[in-house]
């Protein structure tokens, strides 16, 4: 269900920008030229607020009804793109923050009922693996329905004459997508949300034994205890020091899926090859089931991998990342289309592989990190953590968003960097006062059993 519902979200928020961008150039009154970045601003902002409220209506539904709403949300703002037009892609942007929100509460839920304390690290790894392996069927639907520069030439010249729209060629973009492909395209991904929508509809719901979760029942928790619950939960300090993480998940999810593969459209050297967004959907899938697979094996042989271990292997990755796209992408690539040079590697499609490749690994490292964490720092609040979580991720990924068309690479670079540092400092710290408290519970109940 997570496969089929994120292929047609994530898959075309890697493209998102620069689609628009082209329906702009042809129509500059239909939608802004820079509505991508805008419409997954106001997404996430949606998104923050409605994550503080969504362990409540959680405790409603249930987590088997809260992943059904959520999905439809994300089936709604994909039809909205068979006719762009700004009202119904920025209402739906909207209500997608909010069904996002409603999922990911679900989503916690879910797996906390169907996993144990042995299982969890597991099922977290494989879970998140499975559900970004969208992004190789995703970018095999957008090589289908590419079309060469010369066909997608023709159409489009023929409509800039009869709209009597030419853009300016030096802020027209590079790679122009048509209606045909945008239609060919999100239909393609609006069915596959149709079979999530099913999937979501028929799931199981029943608990597993030793299950982690205090109960997979619905709990008619009134709104302001609820509230309270979070209150409490967002200034507790062992949630607190989680901040920086959360934050760089926002970050770098607001980087790897929209603002690079956008950089690779925008940069003249790199825009003639219309299956290079396909091909990073398919290699970064790749990099996402790899390491999953990684952390679920190391995690049967090494105790607590998937924890500190495993978000210490991310940022190495993520890092790596980051210095390639500094020497090897041009500053404005990240906003607007560009022919300027890049500050040392020539850009290339190899280049941007790799790229692709190391953002996917590092993705799964830290999602899983944070959600095993989540699960773990505070037993009884597993549900307003998860809250607090995705308030911080989507807040910050909210803010690089609507500042994403004035940065430059070397401002992300800076930004994402620095974060990432501070959250492998800030998560140590939690991680050893797991430890800590881990071991006095386990040494307190040696002595209650040796008397």
């Amino acid at each position: 269900g997570n496969m089929c519902m994120f292929m047609g979200y994530d898959s075309q928020l890697t493209i998102v920008e620069p689609v628009l961008r082209s329906v702009h150039d042809r129509s500059p009154t239909t939608i802004h030229a820079h509505s991508g970045y805008y419409g997954a601003g106001i997404c996430t902002v949606f998104f923050t607020f409605a994550s503080i409220v969504s362990p409540w209506a959680l405790g409603l539904l249930g987590s088997k009804n809260t992943l059904l709403f959520g999905s439809l949300m994300f089936t709604l703002h994909i039809a909205s793109f068979q006719y762009v037009h700004f009202i119904p892609y920025y209402l739906t942007s909207a209500t997608i923050g909010i069904g996002y929100a409603m999922f990911y509460s679900g989503h916690g839920a879910y797996i906390t009922e169907h996993s144990t304390r042995k299982t969890i690290e597991r099922n977290s790894a494989l879970t998140w693996a499975l559900a970004t392996s969208c992004m190789i069927v995703g970018g095999v639907v957008i090589a289908l329905t590419a079309q060469t520069p010369e066909a997608s030439g023709d159409i489009l010249n023929a409509t800039f004459v009869s709209n009597g729209t030419i853009p300016v060629e030096s802020h027209r973009s590079f790679r122009q997508y048509t209606d045909i492909e945008l239609r060919l395209m999100y239909g393609a991904f609006l069915a596959v949300c149709f079979v999530a929508n099913l999937i979501f509809a028929f799931i199981p719901t029943r608990c597993v034994t030793n299950s982690i979760a205090p109960s997979n029942k619905p709990e008619r928790v009134g709104f302001v205890e609820q509230l309270k619950k979070i209150y409490d939960t967002f200034f507790d300090k062992r949630a607190l020091e989680l901040t920086p993480l959360f934050c760089l998940i926002g970050l770098s999810t607001g980087w790897w899926v929209s603002i690079y593969p956008a950089s690779l459209v925008f940069t003249k050297a790199l825009s003639g090859n219309v299956y290079l967004p396909a091909m990073y959907l398919m290699v970064f899938g790749t990099g996402e089931i790899l390491m999953g697979t990684i952390i679920s094996v190391a995690s049967k042989h090494i105790k607590n991998f998937a924890q500190l271990p495993s978000l210490i292997i991310g940022a190495l990755l993520f890092l790596t990342n980051m210095v390639l796209a500094l020497l090897a992408t041009p500053g404005p690539a990240t906003h607007s289309p560009t022919d300027e040079s890049s500050i040392l590697i020539e850009p290339s499609i190899p280049i941007a592989l790799i790229n692709a490749l190391l953002l996917g690994m590092s993705d799964n490292s830290f999602n899983t990190s944070r959600t095993v964490i989540c699960a773990l720092v505070i037993p009884d609040h597993i549900a307003q953590v998860y809250s607090m979580s995705k308030f911080y991720q989507s807040l910050a990924e909210s803010i690089l968003f609507f500042v994403a068309p004035f940065m430059s690479m070397s401002m992300y670079f800076g930004l994402i960097t620095s974060t990432c540092l501070l959250s492998l400092v800030f998560y140590a710290r939690v991680v050893i006062k797991l430890r800590a408290a881990e071991r006095s519970i386990h040494n307190e109940n040696s002595r209650k059993l040796t008397f």
